[in-house]
Order: structure tokens, then C-alpha cells, then sequence
């Protein structure tokens, strides 16, 4: 058991990712994140780190950053003692515990219309990269990460009745199988045949920069690439799709990160309309004057 007066918060990180971290896919960037947020502090003894330090640190924090940014470090910190009291080396009481995230303004998720979908195309196409445009169209395609797609491996082609792809080096470690056409499982084939990797594909994502910057599109903040997922979760919702059905898409676990695309839906757009206690309400009649709202 640590003595919480003898054990600073980087030696407590230290002991997390060789206990813990090194098993998770973004161990190497928490341990130095939150390794930062310990040279920021100044280092404190675990008997000097209260929920006090870290409030006053955050005050000064979020005006060099965005909320967001600090509310990924407090819940880095939190779970760093929740693991480490789990594992048997820190019995008090996690002193972020109770700690309140800010609140985040919701980031406006972008995405292409069927005008600028060819456009881009047609802008990667002009690429030296020769798998940039398959690449983009996976993602279209089957609403994978940026990433996802860009290091698929062969074993993630499923030669069945309908072709797919399966997707396992996953954000969250759940894998998920996606059905594309026919065409593009055909195009998929032919633009990586003399590929000698286990990977289908060569690195994209700066030659994929190049490509929205020759487009002239206007890409949201931070959503280069993510916008390739926001649009085809957000033309699925307007064509008609389950939200269900995109939640096991996308490989979300909670279906709140789903819903943000609900207000797409055709249903929910004529319920807004035909449901609204407003419609076939009549303005006047008291008054002999027969009108209506909508």
C-alpha cells in the first residue's frame, strides 16, 4: 500500500501505466498527458493533492484552453485513482471524486452535401496518392474513422454473398462489420493488388489535407477528417435509416452519441411539422376572421 506522504503524483501515473495503462490503446497518450498535468501542479505529494489544488489549477487552465481540453484531464486524474484504489495501491478517497465537469457549448457537427461530395472526390482523385480516393469512399461508404480505414487490413475484407468490411482496430476495441457494394469491395481489390503489406493501404491523411485544401471546401473546426463520418451518418438519418441501425454502424456504445443525428430523420422533420399544436390552429374566429397559423 503507497503512503500517500511519500509518493508524488507522477511516481502514482508511473505505477498506473506499467499496472494498467500499457493495456489500453491510448495508454502511451494518457500517461503523458496526465504527466503534464503533474508538472503543472508542480508535482504535489498525493497527501497534498485535493480537490481544492486541482480546482484552483483548472480556474487558471481553462482560460489557456478550451473547457473540453480540461475536462479530458479531470477525467483522466479521476479514473488514475479510481484504477489504482481498484488494484489495491491507493485506499482513500478519490479527492476528484466529486469534481463537476465544465460545460461544453456543442461542437456543430458539419458535413458534406451531395454538391461537395464529388467535388472532393474529384480533388482527391488529382492526388499523387494512389489510395486517397478509396480511402475517402470507404469512409463515406460505411461511416469509419478516418483512421479505421486508412490502416484496414486484408483480413478485413469478407469475401461473403454481400461483400463487407470488418473493422477491428477500433476506437473503443469493439469490432463491427460493415456491408459496402459491390463496386467498391471490386475497387478496394484492384487499388491495393500491388500492396505487399499486411495493410491494404499507404498512409492518407496528409495527402487527404492537400486534397480538402484543393477542393476550396469550408471544413468545420477539427473535423478534416471526422467530416467524412459525420456525412454519412447525417445523409443515412436523412435518407430514411434506423438510428439503431447507425448506432451498430458507427460502433457506438451509448446511444446518446447517436442521437446527435436524430433530428435529420424525414420522421422527426414531418412530425415536427404535422405535430406541432400549431397546425390547422384558426386565428380570428371570435372576431369573424377565419385564418390559419400554418
Amino acid at each position: 500500500m503507497l503512503n500517500p506522504a511519500e509518493i508524488h503524483l507522477s511516481e502514482l501515473i508511473d505505477l498506473w501505466h506499467n499496472a494498467h495503462g500499457k493495456t489500453l490503446k491510448d495508454g502511451v497518450y494518457r500517461h503523458s498527458r496526465m504527466q503534464a498535468v503533474a508538472d503543472r501542479l508542480g508535482n504535489p505529494l498525493l497527501s497534498d493533492f485535493t480537490a481544492d489544488l486541482f480546482a484552483n489549477y483548472r480556474a487558471v487552465r481553462v482560460t489557456e484552453v478550451k473547457p473540453a481540453t480540461v475536462n479530458h484531464e479531470l477525467r483522466y486524474i479521476r479514473a488514475l485513482f479510481n484504477e489504482m484504489d481498484r488494484l489495491g495501491f491507493y485506499e482513500a478517497e478519490n479527492p476528484l471524486g466529486k469534481m463537476r465537469q465544465f460545460r461544453e457549448a456543442e461542437r456543430e457537427m458539419g458535413f458534406l452535401t451531395k454538391e461537395q461530395i464529388p467535388i472532393l472526390l474529384e480533388a482527391c482523385t488529382e492526388s499523387k496518392n494512389r489510395h486517397l480516393t478509396t480511402v475517402v469512399k470507404i469512409c463515406l461508404a460505411t461511416g469509419a474513422r478516418f483512421g479505421e480505414a486508412e490502416y484496414l487490413p486484408r483480413t478485413g475484407l469478407m469475401n461473403t454473398k454481400q461483400p463487407a468490411l470488418r473493422f477491428a482496430d477500433t476506437k473503443n476495441g469493439r469490432g463491427r462489420t460493415v456491408p459496402i457494394s459491390e463496386s467498391l469491395m471490386m475497387e478496394i481489390k484492384a487499388v491495393s493488388k500491388a500492396h505487399t503489406e499486411k495493410r491494404l493501404f499507404d498512409n492518407c491523411r496528409t495527402a487527404f489535407r492537400k486534397a480538402a485544401e484543393r477542393s476550396k471546401i469550408q471544413f468545420p473546426e477539427g473535423q478534416m477528417t471526422h467530416i467524412l463520418r459525420h456525412t454519412f451518418a447525417s445523409h443515412f438519418m436523412m435518407n430514411g435509416g434506423d438510428i439503431l441501425t447507425l448506432q451498430k454502424v458507427l460502433g457506438h456504445s451509448d446511444l446518446k452519441m447517436t442521437m446527435r443525428y436524430s433530428h435529420l430523420s424525414p420522421d422527426y422533420l414531418n412530425q415536427v411539422l404535422e405535430l406541432n399544436p400549431l397546425k390547422n390552429c384558426k386565428l380570428g374566429e371570435r372576431a369573424g376572421v377565419v385564418g390559419l397559423f400554418v
